[in-house]
């Protein structure tokens, strides 16, 4: 460094010190850098008026629920329920002597994994088509509508609609059948059967990994994405080393729904399923209707943590884009 740059360095120095020293003495409480950097003070009635709410709102509809199911599975079982404050960890090894819970969680965590992958297959390229295909945000959010068009129906007709697309009178057999002729009798395992339950449970939770993933593609800098043009990317290279990489801080919120919705899911598997396809949610309603209350809360309690688990690991390639 030259000594004419060690000069203005010194010079910009005893200017920004001067600057601070001037704002001190009308503002004694921070200098000018920490105000510029921190901003207004806050009153903390403030700031505990702003986290009230929704602290009171995790409190009331998560941490005491959770807490509550926790407490009911060491608690004692009664012919009628449980006994309180008579602790016990007797519903947990009654849960495990026989391999049906372990088996069923593994395949409920399973299909979890796979439900989530398939929406990652056929949710990106529809929160692609509308993110970036589409240059005109009247029509982006048009689409958008109409994808979130199946949520206009209830939970509950959406589950049972399969009945007539799946079921032994319904469209495929009859095409396969009456059409195609390509069988003599309907086939049975297009319903009632994991095919079924699979199909349903994408169907059902495939947008809930479009929508953060169109958001997070909308919100693209496309200073990036030409940058990358003008240096002789083709748009393969493109999408691969700048789009895709960007979008999946999105992609990552899509599986921690899917995968925490698919976990938990009791009614698609059993309307669809037929009883012969579980859940850690049906076995866990089974349980409480025997009634055995702490051994619905132990398998509630396992499910729960697995969940976490599984987010946890989610969470942790969330640092994929910072690597990148």
């Amino acid at each position: 460094m030259s000594s004419n740059d060690h000069h203005a360095l010194d010079e910009a120095k005893a200017e920004v010190a001067e600057a601070e020293a001037i704002e001190t003495q009308h503002h004694p409480e921070a200098p000018l850098g920490v105000q510029a950097t921190t901003g207004p003070r806050r009153s903390p009635l403030v700031t505990l008026a702003w986290i009230a709410p929704g602290t009171i709102w995790l409190l009331l509809f998560l941490i005491a629920p959770l807490i509550m199911i926790v407490l009911v599975s060491i608690w004692t079982r009664t012919p009628v329920g449980f006994e309180k404050w008579s602790f016990t960890f007797d519903a947990y090894g009654r849960i495990f002597e026989t391999d049906v819970y372990r088996d069923t969680l593994f395949g409920t965590f399973v299909r979890a994994i796979f439900v989530t992958a398939l929406c990652v297959v056929m949710g990106y390229p529809v929160a692609f088509f509308l993110a970036r295909c589409i240059s005109s945000i009247r029509y982006q959010i048009a689409l958008f509508i109409f994808v979130l068009a199946p949520f206009w129906v209830a939970y509950v007709v959406r589950i049972v609609a399969w009945l007539p697309v799946l079921g032994r009178q319904g469209v495929i057999n009859y095409v396969i059948v009456e059409i195609l002729h390509l069988r003599s009798e309907p086939i049975d395992a297009l319903f009632y059967s994991p095919f079924a339950v699979m199909l349903a449970l994408v169907q059902l939770y495939v947008l809930f990994m479009v929508t953060p993933i169109f958001f997070q593609l909308a919100t693209l800098d496309n200073a990036a994405i030409e940058a990358a043009r003008d240096l002789g990317a083709n748009p393969s290279k493109v999408f691969r080393e700048v789009i895709l990489p960007l979008s999946l801080p999105g992609v990552l919120i899509g599986c921690i729904f899917v995968f925490v919705l698919v976990m938990g899911e009791f009614a698609t598997v059993r309307i669809i399923g037929g009883g012969t396809v579980q859940s850690v949610g049906t076995l866990v309603y089974d349980y409480y209707k025997l009634p055995d209350l702490p051994s619905a809360a132990a398998g509630a309690t396992i499910l729960v943590a697995v969940m976490t688990i599984g987010v946890a690991v989610l969470l942790r390639f969330s640092r994929i884009r910072e690597v990148v």
